[in-house]
């Protein structure tokens, strides 16, 4: 007969322990008849096993949860201590009760094997044990939701800015499209610009001079001098030509 154990030296127990820390056990029977199996430690009080006992069918496997619970308070640390043993022997065949009964009869005159696990443990960071409030949430999830509450509403408040600006800049371009489709003046090749022209009829305008009924314009200005220029010439003249 023989039982198969995986693993077969040690189990393994990974932390953090200051909460439940489970390992896998497998049981193969490989031989060619039925087995009763038994599994024992040394710190009871510490350990849950289950199934600790049951019958095993040839070329069958059976999967066994061992757990490890949390040391007590005050409690000495003595896990380097912990091990399992593993009992199987051959059922007889005539065999028809539970597993419990037939662990409890005399079986020094039946071959028992056993095999010893030693338990290694692995520290790892210790999980932090947080409260729960009064709806069920861990406390730990209350400044994550606050975070969470202000990544949104500064999201919000970017994305109105943002659409604020692109809204300016579409008002922009179509104001720049009116401008540039608005008629131009019969006569002229420049685009009306109000501005322009609202700057120009606020300039002073320049004063005319009349004479006679006349607007002097720089022109005839001009030639009302010459004229005079000549008068004045001939007038001159004549009497200069009777005083001789």
């Amino acid at each position: 007969m023989t039982l198969e154990l995986i693993p077969n030296g040690d189990l393994v127990f990974k932390g953090p322990f200051n909460v439940v820390s489970t390992t896998a056990l497998k049981l193969f029977n490989s031989g060619n008849e039925r087995l009763a199996y038994k599994i024992k430690t040394t710190a009871p009080k510490r350990y849950c096993v289950k199934p600790n006992s049951g019958f095993l069918e040839v070329q069958n496997t059976a999967s066994v949860q061992v757990m490890l619970q949390p040391q007590g308070i005050g409690q000495q640390d003595d896990r380097m201590k912990h091990k399992f043993m593993v009992q199987w022997v051959i059922v007889p065949s005539s065999y028809s009760e539970d597993v419990d009964n037939f662990w409890k009869q005399d079986l020094t005159k039946s071959d028992v094997h056993d095999m010893k696990l030693k338990c290694v443990f692995a520290d790892e960071q210790p999980a932090a044990v947080v409260p729960n409030d009064s709806y069920g949430h861990r406390d730990l999830d209350a400044p994550s939701t606050r975070t969470d509450t202000v990544d949104d509403s500064n999201k919000s408040r970017l994305k109105q800015q943002l659409d604020g600006l692109k809204n300016e800049n579409e008002e922009l371009k179509e104001k720049l499209e009116q401008q540039k489709l608005r008629p131009r003046n019969v006569g002229s090749d420049r685009i009306d610009n109000p501005v322009v022209d609202r700057l120009k009829s606020d300039q002073p305008q320049q004063k005319k001079l009349v004479l006679f009924g006349f607007v002097l314009t720089e022109q005839l200005f001009l030639v009302a001098f010459v004229v005079a220029l000549l008068f004045g010439f001939s007038l001159g003249y004549f009497l200069f030509s009777c005083s001789n």
